[in-house]
């Protein structure tokens, strides 16, 4: 098939309405063609897009990318060079115009634009936007032929590693093995990830991956718009819901210009909602290309209210319209974004002012109030960025705004997202900690690759600025610990690379960053000592200390589900452990032969060096691990497992830094003011550390998430024959009159033996221990949970609840803690029954509720429910010691109580014993395979 065959033509004339100035072609109006070097094979383009995508629509890739091995057997196409191409006609009006330009919001990655068969420009930068003059090379034709051709992104960042290496290797020189990627990432600005990480594959794709247009005009474009606003007089540290203050707002809009330099008069029209209407009489001044016009006005009070993160007030926000118009009348242009008011500080004050060796600390300030962060890590949602629409990236926000999340760090290995994304934010209330996009490695710093960070930089900060939730910025993931921690060899010349990050990330990131937005922090890298980094000249000798800044811990290890070696820092941006997606999501990309834990396909999805032997210990620890037999149900009941570990880790350490918000050690450790568990979402459907799954499925850690983070919970951790009892309140307002109960249970009794109560009042925006429980005495655990050789811990858990004396309500999610490893534990087998389910009914989640009422025959472990339907439950992976038990279900499409019924299945933890359970006296739980955690043979899949 002919390339002409597919090339489209687009008609690009003056609009006949003089106020208008743009003559615009997009690319939704626009027939492309997509061919290789060669031109044997040609297929239809997509723009926005990428070259797998539309290989895929063409058949020409014969399944779904993330199909088994697919990520291996697709290499070939980032291998290749590709060429989009398409036909303009353009009007004599369009080219009589001062200026004509070929505007691209994203080119990915390394690529020459071709008019009429001349360069009209090239590309480097993923991130950066791209305006190419055309005047000269456009004809008055209906045969404009545009060409966007991309070069091998493969071949491209290694052809700029071996220029680099000629005068000194910038590493590291590629990924680890595990990682079955793509060398050399660094020396391209583009989606690290896309060369593969240790939770995603490799696609280095190409492609417009962003909105093009042509475009002619006479004076001014508005491009981007810069908002802040300060109030007039200070905020008191106390959220007032009904203040109103009055607040000076500044006002900036960069305009692209239709002529090199000089000066153009025109006038102004600036719209905020319905409060201001102004037009304002100008004069810009021109320079490159580029004019910046600058505006101050103030509110009065009560004229606006407040933004404030999720949990804490409202999220109102005010359409601000800026519209240029040229002196003579004959052209406007404008733009229109959401805004909002608040302020931000990043608070790294010494802790304690007449001993500064205990460090600062890293809190964050939002309106005058301190909060603490609660949130996770975001990954690219799909490692072809087209295939992510605005519907799913808003369903995966609002699953963090519904489990209370407040802040999220838009990590730096992945792309800066899109405009949706960022407004979803706005909408929710989630603070955004925004990277930028250098991760994990030595970066460099040739003239070349800093001409592209000044434009990406550029592009991105003017892009982003106005958005409210944007916390702040940070220069980079994990590269300052990578050079002072030697992870690619950098010590054989550590001085030439810390110049060079100083370079990067200082002078330039930095640098340009706070001059386009002085409102907000800036960090240098994270982890980091924030301040104190800096005053060790950027690369601190422990960049990690618990002292400052904040800190990446992980731990594969050491016991998680006590947690015993977990720093207490003061802010902790990413922990995390690894789980299996369901089998619901695995079975998508696998067939039978891949469903065992040790099989091939199994180990390709793992690329977490040692991931399966690591995850496989932790689970061992307290769990039975079934050993594979090659049954479908040891497969299923190896991912439940896996889920199970990573919530209780994930548990069990976020509740640690929570209950440490209010606690400093005499070492000046402790008021840690956030948690960012890595990460919230999935980019395929492999083992990662994510809390839900590739597709929206919630995993076992995101049902848990929404009670570790709601607004108050009790946390209980064992201190030798103490329970200590802690109460953690995100609220601003004290609470009075709550009765906490901690009940003592027998796994083999359905009623609780003994109880522990008290009447208190929760103090607000605190973490304090308020009971320690003599479990010997005050629950007399030595008599009430004997049972032959068990040892106490092993037969008896505690469950606390806190409830309001006024209504009786639950004032705070009931919380449990295993005193004993569940492996161990005389746990008699319990049957979990779905006794049937009722609905559709309205509710406010859902048009489509459902109640599914759960029955059981003895006291259940991590109770656990799945349906083929999509939705989500009201609670999951839960300890049911009642007999029966509702649970809501949220779907997200119409069905039916048959269909739930049908598709739904429930275990529990003693479903994953092949053996019989013998309850008795002096009996052990016998398992048909069992082992003890030491013996590595046995719990390693090798």
């Amino acid at each position: 098939m002919m390339a002409g065959s597919w090339l489209g033509r687009v008609v690009v004339c003056a609009s006949l309405w003089s106020r208008v100035a743009a003559h615009t072609t997009f690319a939704a109006n626009t027939s492309w063609a997509l061919s290789n070097p060669n031109s044997s094979l040609v297929v239809g383009g997509t723009v926005p897009g990428g070259v797998y995508t539309d290989l895929l629509k063409a058949n020409v890739l014969t399944s779904d990318v993330y199909y088994r091995y697919n990520d291996l057997d697709y290499r070939w196409v980032s291998e290749q060079n590709w060429t989009y191409s398409t036909t303009l006609t353009a009007s004599q009006d369009l080219v009589d115009q001062e200026r004509v330009a070929l505007v691209f919001q994203g080119l990915d990655t390394a690529a020459q634009v071709l008019l009429n068969g001349e360069l009209v420009g090239t590309s480097d930068n993923m991130f950066v936007r791209y305006v190419f003059d055309v005047k000269e090379h456009l004809q008055t034709s209906e045969d404009n032929t545009l060409e966007v051709m991309f070069e091998s992104p493969v071949e491209y960042a290694a052809r700029q590693y071996e220029a680099q290496a000629a005068d000194y290797v910038v590493p590291p020189k590629c990924v680890d093995p595990a990682f079955k990627g793509v060398c050399h990432a660094n020396h391209i600005r583009k989606m690290q990830a896309s060369f593969s990480w240790d939770w995603g594959p490799a696609f280095p794709n190409m492609g417009i991956w962003k909105d093009w247009n042509l475009v002619g005009w006479n004076s001014l474009l508005v491009r981007d718009v810069f908002f802040s606003a300060t109030p007039a007089s200070p905020l008191p540290t106390v959220p007032d819901h009904d203040l109103r203050p009055s607040w000076i707002v500044t006002v900036k809009v960069w305009c692209d210009a239709a002529f090199e330099s000089g000066n153009v008069t025109g006038s102004v029209n600036i719209t905020l909602g319905n409060l201001i209407a102004t037009t304002e009489p100008s004069v810009a001044t021109v320079e490159h290309y580029e004019a910046l016009l600058a505006f101050t006005f103030t509110l009065e009070e009560g004229q606006v209210e407040m933004w404030w993160p999720n949990g804490y007030g409202g999220q109102p926000l005010y359409q601000l319209t800026i519209q240029w118009t040229d002196e003579d009348d004959s052209e406007t242009s404008s733009k229109s974004v959401r805004v909002g008011f608040r302020t931000i500080e990043l608070n790294q004050d010494f802790v304690d002012a007449t001993d500064e060796t205990k460090g600062r600390h890293f809190r964050v300030r939002v309106n005058n109030v301190t909060m603490f962060m609660k949130g996770s890590n975001w990954i690219p949602a799909h490692v072809l960025p087209e295939a992510v629409t605005p519907q799913y990236t808003r369903y995966l926000l609002q699953s963090a705004a519904d489990t209370h999340q407040n802040c999220m760090r838009v990590w730096g290995g992945g792309i800066y997202e899109t405009d949706a994304f960022y407004e979803i934010a706005d909408e929710l209330g989630i603070l955004i900690w925004q990277d930028f996009m250098f991760a994990c490695s030595m970066y460099p710093v040739n003239e070349m690759f800093l001409d592209a960070v000044r434009a990406e930089v550029t592009t991105q900060v003017r892009r982003l600025q106005h958005h409210v939730s944007i916390l702040l910025w940070a220069g980079n993931n994990e590269n300052e610990s990578a050079l002072r921690d030697n992870w690619y060899g950098t010590s054989s010349d550590f001085e030439q690379y810390k110049a060079d990050y100083i370079v990067l990330y200082v002078d330039t990131i930095r640098n340009i960053t706070q001059t386009l937005d002085a409102t907000r922090p800036f960090a240098v890298s994270s982890p980091s000592n924030g301040i104190e980094s800096e005053a060790e000249g950027y690369i601190a000798q422990f960049p990690s200390n618990t002292l400052y800044g904040d800190v990446h811990y992980y731990n594969y290890l050491s016991d998680a589900w006590i947690g015993e070696n977990t720093p207490r820092t003061r802010f902790a941006s990413e922990y995390g452990f690894q789980s299996w997606p369901s089998f619901r999501t695995l079975q998508e990309v696998t067939i039978e032969e891949d469903w065992s834990s040790d099989s091939p396909m199994m180990y390709h999805r793992q690329h977490h060096p040692g991931g399966q032997e690591e995850l496989a210990l932790q689970i061992g620890l307290h769990m039975h691990l079934p050993p594979q037999d090659g049954t479908l149900k040891v497969f299923q009941d190896y991912l439940y497992l896996g889920q199970v570990h990573q919530a209780m880790a994930i548990k069990t350490e976020t509740e640690f830094y929570r209950r440490g918000m209010s606690e400093v050690a005499e070492n000046g450790e402790g008021y840690t003011s956030g948690a960012l568990y890595w990460q919230l979402n999935d980019i395929w459907q492999g083992a990662s550390w994510a809390s839900i799954e590739y597709g929206g499925r919630w995993k076992m850690l995101h049902y848990y998430s929404k009670k570790f983070f709601s607004p108050m919970i009790v946390s209980l951790y064992r201190e030798n024959d103490d329970l200590k009892v802690y109460i953690v309140s995100d609220l601003t307002e004290e609470v009075l009159d709550v009765t906490l109960s901690i009940d003592l249970y027998r796994y083999d009794q359905r009623d609780k033996v003994n109880s522990y109560n008290k009447s208190l009042n929760v103090a607000a925006a605190e973490a304090n221990l308020v009971a320690t429980v003599k479990l010997l005495q005050d629950l007399e655990m030595n008599t009430l949970c004997q049972q032959g050789i068990y040892d106490q811990e092993d037969v008896c858990f505690v469950v606390s609840r806190l409830i309001s004396a006024a209504d009786g309500s639950p004032a705070a999610p009931d919380n449990f803690l295993l005193l004993g490893k569940p492996k161990d534990a005389y746990i008699p087998h319990a049957t979990v029954k779905v006794e049937s389910i009722s609905g559709p009914f309205t509710t406010v989640k859902s048009n489509r509720t459902f109640t599914v009422k759960l029955t059981n025959d003895a006291i259940s472990l991590f109770v656990w429910l799945e349906v083929d339907e999509d939705g989500v439950f009201s609670d999951n992976g839960f300890l049911m010691t009642e007999p029966e038990v509702d649970i809501t279900f949220y779907s997200l499409k119409d069905t039916t109580a048959d269909a739930l019924q049908s598709s739904i299945t429930v275990k529990s933890l003693t479903d994953t014993y092949k053996g019989e359970t013998v309850v008795g006296v002096g009996a052990k739980t016998v398992m048909e395979h069992s082992f003890h955690p030491n013996d590595i043979k046995n719990i390693l899949f090798v």
